[in-house]
């Protein structure tokens, strides 16, 4: 198992198809092996979907989303393995699906994956296919399997599961490869852990896809009948009195958070509308621009989407820069694995800025030495190494057009480091245009 950070700060990412769709019953107990729901909850269009347990089994429900999303997550933070298979301790799956670990936990985490990987669900023209843009119907298991591959030191019963449990979970490659075209819901893992009942957090991310999903920004309404809100959460045969009773608890837990600003209804009977206002907490906006420039230097997808969310734009872009300008220097030897050094950039910025000052420190050292002896010149800064410096930041008006062109000159000239122009991503157009003007006087004084 290679290594990789449980400490995502507070970012986690839902895959929007299983939010829509809610696959995994929202009730912390059912009694059913089978469901079908056809129904309409969105503009999107309708949902079709049959869930079927094998004999002598439940359909999966409760914290067996939470399970789910874990998987999710562990498969994002693994680079989205080409085999789509996510390799991790039980412990650590407990973690990232927000359990507290326990003898108890264990026992469920087991329960959980049985039912997610033996559990047959067919969608018609329901399932969104990130990759070709389209809806399509699908036949799958979550789980395509999973197995122990290191349990087998002080064990005392036989298939027990532990902490240090090592175990291997195939996911459904439809899944991973909406995940890996970036067909993601990035979520506010700090107030998701905050909510109590497996039905709140599946509310949650139910209402979360609603509210963001496919939009510039996001809605701040929404409105859906209370029947059909009770069929698609999984509370199947229920009395709508029944149903009320059974989300209140959910529905002030999410005011109270924040998520929600609050819950109306309207109308009466079979004719009840539920009515979310929501709130201003959980708002988590995807960077897709980032994550591609981050993609383009071979960080893989799920990493470049955690890394975009984590760090934001502004700590990407400069974290480019800099190893841009460390290609320009004797350094580039050492990069064998950009994607791996701009990872270790963004980890760590002041390491790579004091390396690069001593690169450009030791080139500026030997074309002094070539000028004392009359040898022909070192090769030149050039003008395309500084455009790629400054990101593209800079070409966007005619006026920074102008700085950009001017910064490039002075760097040119070897008046200013590649640290100066990346100190220009940062700074409002004024503050470059003073940054400038104050290396031009520099020059005009020497």
């Amino acid at each position: 198992m290679g290594k990789w950070d449980l400490e995502l700060g507070s970012v986690r990412h839902d895959e929007p198809n299983l939010a829509r769709l809610n696959l995994v019953l929202a009730p912390n107990r059912t009694e059913l092996f089978e469901w079908r729901r056809q129904l309409a909850i969105d503009a999107l269009g309708g949902i079709s979907v049959v869930c079927t347990a094998p004999r002598n089994s439940l359909v999966p429900h409760g914290v067996d989303n939470d399970i789910l999303l874990g998987l999710v997550n562990a498969a994002i933070l693994q680079g989205l393995p080409e085999d789509d298979t996510v390799r991790l301790t039980g412990r650590e799956l407990l973690k990232l699906s927000g359990i507290t670990p326990s003898a108890r936990a264990y026992v469920n985490l087991h329960e959980s994956l049985r039912r997610l990987q033996h559990t047959a669900y067919d969608v018609t023209d329901s399932w969104f296919d990130g990759l070709k843009q389209r809806w399509r119907s699908m036949s799958f298991s979550l789980i395509v399997k999973h197995w122990a591959e290191d349990n087998f030191k002080d064990v005392t019963n036989l298939g027990q599961w532990r902490a240090q449990t090592v175990l291997a979970i195939k996911l459904d490659d439809g899944l991973v490869k909406n995940i890996r075209a970036g067909h993601i819901l990035p979520l506010d893992f700090e107030l998701l852990s905050k909510l109590s009942q497996p039905l709140t957090r599946n509310l949650f991310r139910t209402l979360s896809f609603q509210r963001e999903s496919g939009r510039d920004v996001p809605v701040l309404a929404y409105s859906v009948p209370l029947t059909v809100w009770a069929a698609h959460l999984g509370m199947h045969g229920l009395r709508l009195d029944t149903v009320l009773r059974s989300l209140k608890p959910a529905h002030e837990e999410l005011v109270e958070v924040g998520f929600l600003k609050e819950v109306t209804f309207q109308g009466r009977g079979q004719a009840r509308t539920v009515h979310y206002a929501f709130g201003t907490q959980g708002v988590m906006s995807a960077d897709p621009e980032t994550a591609a420039l981050l993609a383009r230097y071979g960080v893989s997808g799920g990493r470049s989407l955690i890394l975009s969310q984590t760090h934001g734009q502004q700590a990407i872009q400069r974290a480019v820069s800099v190893l841009e300008a460390l290609l320009q220097t004797s350094y580039r030897s050492k990069i064998r694995n950009r994607a791996g050094i701009l990872m270790d950039i963004i980890e760590s910025p002041e390491r790579y800025d004091s390396i690069l000052t001593r690169e450009e420190s030791s080139r500026a050292a030997a074309a002094r030495a070539v000028l004392a002896t009359s040898e022909p010149q070192t090769p030149e800064r050039t003008a395309a190494a500084a455009r790629v410096i400054l990101v593209g930041q800079f070409d966007d008006t005619p006026v920074r057009r102008g700085l950009r062109d001017r910064a490039v000159n002075l760097y040119v000239s070897g008046h200013i480091r590649s640290l100066d122009l990346i100190g220009l991503l940062s700074a409002t157009t004024d503050e470059a245009a003073a940054n400038v003007a104050q290396w031009e006087r520099a020059v005009l004084q020497v």
